[in-house]
């Protein structure tokens, strides 16, 4: 059997979801930073153009909830899943709505602003961790790499806002949904905590989180997690990656 490949972006909140997943299993898997050109080579392997795609038992599976779900298959120690069966319909439930309410919502809030007012700082920062020269490349071409990056993920003025109003809205969802054990469902992790947590990773930053960029944050993002710092939700992230982000099961090539 060989070792799972990961295909991921370090500065990611879906990538950072399937990389938690992995270490939390403690799965030996080796870890591919692409560079931004990588829409080939992503639609040769899966046939689709997003990361992170799993290279599993000779498969190329693309998406983090199918990527998950294959995991509990193949490796159920350490589930994600409740086995309870209503817990697990919430559990899954509410997987699905942070991934879609929240992944793309916080996307255009944290990075709008950014590329608006200082295009290479964006840069900077989605290039974390990827191959030497990326950062460059893209910065070299920073206005039609911006143009690019906002169409492809729909960032324009209205969908910041309504980012924004998502990213409120999930973490009502959070408030709302702990229980006295402080997890969203039953008492203890699951993958509906995995998912809200590692999608706000990407802006609060907490110490676990495996991968950095080497410049300050911007000051667009510091502004936006400074308006956001009261709220138990955010907190709440924090004590996650605290308590069970532990460490990679990434292995050397």
């Amino acid at each position: 059997m060989t070792t799972p490949l990961l295909w991921h972006f370090p500065i990611s909140h879906f990538n950072e979801k399937v990389r938690w997943a992995l270490d939390w299993k403690g799965i030996p898997h080796l870890r591919r930073a692409l560079a931004a050109s990588y829409l080939p080579r992503a639609w040769w392997a899966s046939g689709q153009g997003s990361l992170p795609i799993l290279f599993l038992d000779g498969r190329a599976i693309a998406d983090s909830t199918r990527i998950i779900a294959t995991l509990e298959e193949r490796y159920p120690q350490a589930p994600l899943y409740p086995a309870d069966v209503e817990a697990r319909r919430r559990a899954l439930a509410l997987e699905d709505f942070f991934d879609e309410e929240l992944g793309r919502g916080l996307r255009a809030a944290m990075l709008g602003p950014v590329f608006t007012r200082d295009p290479v700082a964006a840069i900077g920062m989605l290039a974390t961790g990827m191959p030497p020269g990326s950062a460059r490349m893209m910065q070299s071409i920073a206005p039609v790499f911006r143009a690019f990056y906002r169409a492809r993920h729909d960032i324009n003025e209205a969908t910041v806002a309504a980012g924004r109003t998502k990213v409120a809205v999930a973490l009502d969802r959070i408030e709302a949904e702990l229980g006295p054990s402080g997890y969203l469902v039953g008492d203890r992790f699951t993958v509906a905590d995995l998912t809200a947590a590692a999608l706000f990773g990407v802006l609060l930053f907490p110490p676990e989180l495996q991968y950095r960029p080497a410049a300050p944050l911007p000051p667009e993002i510091l502004a936006y997690r400074e308006e956001l710092a009261d709220r138990p939700a955010l907190r709440w992230v924090g004590e996650m990656f605290r308590r069970h982000r532990g460490r990679s099961a990434e292995v050397a090539a």
